[in-house]
């Protein structure tokens, strides 16, 4: 028998075993690429949300919006809103569907998943009928598998009070006594008395946050002594809102009885513009 033989290949031929420079990097990249994929076909992933803080009013609704690096699904991932521990979740939807069991109690019934761009990777729970205890931070977690990847929300809540009210009154041993009233804010409100002339009074104020709401309450206090003054104005303000609330009241023309009770004031309430 006549042995085979081999010849050479031509200049610039390579066998069919042997890969180009160019073909070693392409090889080398795939390699990398399926090192970070997942055991279900999905490659790593990162989790957005909006950087700057959410604004939300008390008794109103509110969107945590948070979303994949990558345009990849997220129909098969667990999904989970969380204030300070994982466990129980403001909002847990798994497996396609809202696990309720593993909800905290303050938020069964106030939430709704979004799943309209689910496939798009992005998703978000609407909180309903927003609470001044909603205020600060929340973190959603997106899980495949054994991988995951979180980020942080933050969400300022804020309450306009009611309209404030002024009682007016004698002081205890001279002069004329005035108290503002008003409930319903949040977070803390500022207080302004002054009187019509837009001078500065000295005021004494106490606010106090209800243990259920976390909505403050305000009461102050003024003393009146000059008898020049023929009215003034209480200001509570939202420095979050940049808005504000304001009584005025007016007193009685003769004031030589400022050492007595003014039971004819009048007073009324304006929204005004922040100073600037």
């Amino acid at each position: 028998m006549r042995e085979a033989q081999v010849s050479p290949s031509p200049a610039g031929m390579r066998g069919p075993g042997i890969c180009p420079p160019s073909c070693s990097i392409l090889f080398i990249f795939l390699q990398l690429l399926s090192c970070s994929i997942s055991g279900n076909g999905k490659a790593d992933f990162s989790v957005f949300a909006p950087d700057k803080p959410l604004l939300a009013m008390v008794g109103e609704e509110v969107d945590l919006p948070c979303h994949l690096s990558l345009n990849i699904s997220a129909e098969d991932m667990e999904l989970r809103w969380y204030r300070d521990q994982p466990s129980p979740a403001m909002h847990l939807h798994k497996n396609g569907i809202d696990v309720q069991d593993e909800q905290m109690a303050e938020y069964q019934g106030r939430t709704t998943f979004l799943s309209t761009r689910l496939a798009q990777g992005q998703a978000a729970v609407r909180i309903h009928n927003v609470t001044a205890l909603d205020n600060g931070t929340f973190h959603c977690n997106f899980k495949d598998g054994i991988m995951s990847a979180e980020t942080t929300l933050w969400l300022r809540v804020a309450g306009l009070g009611s309209e404030p009210k002024i009682q007016v009154g004698p002081g205890q041993s001279e002069g004329v006594w005035a108290q503002c009233t008003s409930e319903g804010w949040y977070p803390e409100p500022q207080v302004e008395w002054r009187d019509l002339g837009g001078q500065s009074l000295p005021s004494v104020t106490n606010l106090s946050a209800s243990p259920t709401t976390g909505l403050f309450s305000v009461v102050s206090n003024v003393t009146l002594l000059d008898r020049d003054v023929e009215g003034f104005s209480c200001s509570i303000i939202s420095s979050l809102l940049q808005r504000r609330k304001v009584a005025k009241s007016y007193l009685p023309g003769d004031m030589g009885g400022m050492g007595e009770a003014c039971p004819g004031h009048s007073s009324r309430t304006a929204h005004l513009p922040c100073a600037q």
